[in-house]
């Protein structure tokens, strides 16, 4: 996918750094945070960093799933040739495994209960997903400003004449890869801008951080002043320096603040920030998108998909307006037995509205229907709820109808000279992307260790 540069509005700058800048405040351990102190302390510009979980990290989340290492958010280093984040693991000393699945994907229809090969499963994986990549920007200028990714998808499919079982799985395809992108329902997804943004070298699902992207947080957070378990309530910017006040009522004091929570917590109102936000700022706040995206892992005694010809799988649904859901085999990455299925936006309800363990007998009956027999028991299993955690609100951030990329870039500028947003939103070249994450920690840093000074 490429990036689009069309009918872009653009806000401007609501301020300067005011400085000097003498102790800064960071709200969020993320990658987002965890960047910005780096480099603060690499300036030597005294700061603290305050994180309402128990643990850092944010989105970035590995679990040990009985011995296996298993990433509960993000998972993968895309486009990793070029990219800042494999720049940063060579820096840490972070090894990295080659993570694209499509190699020996298959994929099982429910629809109609049979198994696809490999070459019959790349028609719908490579073929006609890159078929309809291509012809993104043409399907866009023909739809017009107001069509969504549903739109394309169903244009796409009329255009090939494509009928049946085969159409089905077409649209289940794309369905499942724009919710994917987007973290978000087909038709909640502005066409014109859903393949925009910046794209390095190398395979979409490129690498993966050796041990689970923990390996990155905790290698980045060595030496940092990070106070876990300390919830940020309200952000107060006053002329000569900002108030934080936490949920215990204890106050934090300085001259800047960087703030580094997801769109999904800063949409429902979480720092209040006194004076309220800008205008414009909240407008873009309010205007993005942020949806979900939720997985389900079972770890097994043994591999036992590979005696039934199986490792990474697509599984096509029964029901036509839902997306492909994918299953990724661990063990053939090198971390351990488990399947790890992905629920992208509109399956997430499987992991979202029933408990737990209800939402593993859902996986195991469907998996039940893939090997056409009963599958032996996990031992250990993860259900995530990314979608009501409170301290994210959701998976990522994209485009919706009546939004558009200078909406990130105005959250990335300076509030009243000394408030900064940080995070994959802030910044429309690598948006829900973990590297892009990161580099608008460093940006929000950069700005006030080499800042022009306003009043």
């Amino acid at each position: 996918m490429g990036s689009h540069a069309r009918g872009v509005t653009h806000y401007g700058p609501v301020s300067e750094i005011a400085g000097p800048v003498d102790r800064v405040v960071i709200v969020g351990a993320g990658i987002a945070g965890l960047a910005a102190a780096s480099r603060l302390t690499a300036a030597g510009i005294d700061y603290v960093v305050l994180e309402a979980r128990d643990r850092i990290g944010g989105r970035l989340h590995t679990i040990d799933l009985a011995g296996t290492p298993v990433d509960l958010g993000g998972s993968w280093i895309h486009h990793p040739i070029g990219n800042p984040m494999s720049a940063l693991c060579d820096e840490l000393g972070v090894a990295r495994d080659a993570g694209d699945p499509t190699p020996t994907l298959t994929s099982y229809d429910r629809a109609v209960g049979r198994r696809l090969d490999h070459a019959e499963t790349e028609r719908y994986s490579r073929q006609e997903s890159d078929a309809f990549w291509d012809a993104v920007d043409a399907i866009g200028h023909r739809l017009g400003p107001n069509a969504t990714g549903l739109d394309a998808i169903e244009s796409f499919v009329a255009e090939r004449e494509l009928t049946g079982d085969v159409a089905r799985r077409v649209r289940q395809t794309l369905r499942a890869e724009v919710e994917a992108d987007a973290g978000d329902r087909a038709d909640n997804v502005a066409l014109r801008w859903m393949a925009y943004g910046d794209e390095f070298d190398g395979s979409g699902l490129g690498d993966l951080p050796r041990g689970g992207y923990r390996s990155v947080v905790e290698a980045l957070a060595t030496g940092l002043d990070v106070e876990c378990n300390t919830e940020v309530v309200s952000v107060r910017v006053e002329d000569d320096g900002i108030r934080v006040t936490c949920v215990d009522a204890s106050v934090r004091t300085g001259s800047h603040v960087v703030v580094t929570v997801p769109l999904g917590v800063l949409k429902r109102d979480r720092p209040r920030f006194e004076p309220p936000l800008p205008a414009p700022v909240q407008r873009a706040i309010d205007a993005l998108g942020f949806g979900c995206y939720e997985k389900i892992a079972l770890r097994f005694d043994s591999p036992f998909w590979r005696d039934d010809g199986v490792s990474h799988l697509i599984v096509f649904p029964p029901e036509h307006d839902q997306p492909a859901m994918w299953v990724f085999d661990l063990d053939a990455f090198g971390a351990g037995p488990v399947l790890c299925a992905h629920l992208f936006h509109t399956l997430t309800p499987y992991a979202l509205d029933r408990p737990a363990r209800q939402a593993v007998e859902w996986l195991m009956g469907v998996l039940a229907d893939v090997f056409s027999h009963q599958v032996p028991d996990p031992f250990a299993t993860a259900v995530t709820s990314w979608g009501t955690d409170p301290f994210t609100g959701g998976a990522y951030s994209h485009f919706p109808p009546g939004a558009d990329p200078a909406m990130m870039g105005l959250l990335g500028e300076p509030v009243r000279g000394r408030l900064l947003l940080a995070g994959e939103h802030t910044q429309s070249a690598r948006y829900g992307y973990a590297d892009g994450a990161y580099v608008s920690g460093l940006r929000a840093a950069t700005l006030l260790t080499t800042p022009t000074l306003g009043l």
